[in-house]
């Protein structure tokens, strides 16, 4: 059964993690200082995969709010030479192993400006040993090679950084009520997951939210392509309520995370009028929107994992790893993606 996965159990340790994450605090205040000196401009935040997600997070969260100008970038482009840093710029590596082959030969390479933060997992690794600021995240354990605790911990040391640049005390006191809010959360995804009743692997899929749940779909999508092996587009849900839904037919699965915004309901009807199966992922609207993905994690996880077993795939170790790890990473390590 799913929740007997190694998957499911390092889901169950989400609270506890995110409050070890919280509870230490460690480097926060250093890499918030980093990030916010006199001479910064922009911080450009840069991950692969999850931690791209946690860099998107991160800025969809500084859209509303003052402070520096936040841009997210997938770390390729870093080292790919795509990305051109400005005066003033100031680099955000997220990489919970510390080893991401991007992130690292962007940095070798001096492309980008000196010091930098990071958000990471893992101390002592490549990214963590050159950066003038870290905020650590506690990952108490990682039993499937997909990420759970390392996502949650990512968003929010990132975000908690970010609170204590802007002095934004209402997603501090979210942040504090985050552990509670995700008990409830993996609770209710526990029920919700074995409720799916006859929901089946689908040939693809899309998943929406809305606003700062934007960073939750694209999460959920990479979850149901590398658990469960379903092709996915994580898109907004306005994206999800026009150009996500041209090819959607009966035997698709449209994935909502809502967060309470009136565009979410028009992308299910509309998905739904095309034929596809419409599934409401709950938890975003269990905290701050900004939160949201990591509240949603439980419950896109739960789905992920539904489907992969009804697929006679192993959640725990899916077949694509081997090669992920092959072209993604500069060392070995079990830390998650990124």
């Amino acid at each position: 059964m799913w929740r007997d996965t190694g998957l499911w159990a390092d889901v169950r340790e989400l609270p506890e993690s995110v409050a070890a994450t919280l509870d230490a605090a460690d480097g926060f205040a250093e890499a918030a200082a980093l990030l916010s000196g006199p001479d910064v401009r922009r911080i450009v935040a840069s991950g692969n995969g999850a931690a791209y997600y946690v860099a998107h997070a991160l800025w969809l969260a500084s859209a509303t709010a003052a402070g520096p100008e936040v841009v997210a970038v997938p770390s390729g482009l870093l080292s790919g030479g795509w990305f051109r840093f400005r005066p003033g710029d100031r680099l955000l590596a997220v990489s919970s192993s510390g080893e991401f082959r991007d992130l690292v030969e962007a940095l070798e390479a001096g492309s980008a400006p000196a010091p930098y933060a990071a958000v990471t997992a893992t101390a002592g690794s490549t990214i963590e040993r050159g950066a003038g600021a870290r905020a650590l995240q506690r990952v108490l354990h990682q039993r499937a090679v997909t990420h759970t605790q390392a996502l949650a911990g990512g968003v929010v040391a990132a975000l908690a950084v970010w609170a204590r640049i802007t002095g934004d005390a209402g997603l501090a006191d979210a942040l504090a009520a985050l552990p509670d809010a995700l008990e409830a959360a993996v609770a209710e995804a526990e029920g919700w997951g074995a409720g799916l009743g006859d929901v089946q692997p689908p040939p693809a899929a899309v998943a929406f939210s809305a606003g700062p749940g934007w960073a939750a779909a694209l999460e959920a999508a990479l979850l149901l392509k590398e658990v469960a092996g379903v092709p996915t587009e994580g898109v907004d849900a306005r994206e999800g309520a026009t150009s996500a839904m041209y090819a959607l037919g009966e035997a698709h699965l449209a994935v909502s995370l809502p967060i309470g915004d009136p565009a979410e309901a028009e992308a299910e009807r509309v998905c739904a009028e095309a034929g596809a199966r419409v599934v409401r992922c709950p938890g975003g609207a269990r905290a701050d929107p900004r939160l949201a993905l990591a509240t949603t994690l439980p419950s896109a996880t739960a789905l992920a994992a539904v489907l992969a077993e009804r697929a006679g795939l192993d959640a725990d170790r899916p077949a694509w790893v081997d090669a992920y790890y092959r072209t993604a990473r500069r060392a070995s390590t079990s830390t998650g993606d990124g």
